[in-house]
């Protein structure tokens, strides 16, 4: 329970921080950037890179340590997961919703941090669900 009020939170924050403070309503600007920032770090522009990092970093490690990590194996899914991004930039379909990209990607290799280690795995399909909704 308190690992899904963690994650709520977490995604909350990031939701609004991707809406732009103008017009809550108005999603366009705020995928414009993320598309913006997703091709320039395709293209190898580092600061887009770290703009992406900056933004959802702390996502990517909050999912981790929701999940009951500690903070070397959240390290360690936060790595792989940034790592696919790399391999996956130039090939996201939807590169405005790379939060949800991250997130899912975050999940499952959480999930099978926790599978390695033995650690109890609750399912993910509510954490999914929110995710979807906070970050559409």
């Amino acid at each position: 329970m308190q690992q899904t009020m963690v994650l709520e939170d977490v995604l909350d924050r990031s939701s609004r921080a991707d809406r732009p403070t103008s017009n809550p309503g108005d999603h366009t600007a705020a995928s414009a950037g993320i598309s913006e920032l997703v091709a320039r770090a395709s293209a190898g522009d580092q600061v887009a890179w770290d703009r992406l990092v900056e933004r959802y970093g702390g996502m990517v490690w909050a999912v981790a340590r929701a999940r009951g990590l500690g903070p070397h194996d959240a390290g360690t899914v936060s790595q792989v997961t940034w790592l696919l991004l790399t391999q996956h930039l130039s090939s996201l379909q939807q590169p405005e919703r790379l939060g949800v990209w991250l997130l899912r990607t975050a999940l499952r290799e959480a999930y099978r941090m926790c599978r390695l280690r033995g650690c109890e795995v609750a399912d993910t399909g509510k954490e999914l669900s929110i995710a979807n909704h906070l970050l559409d």
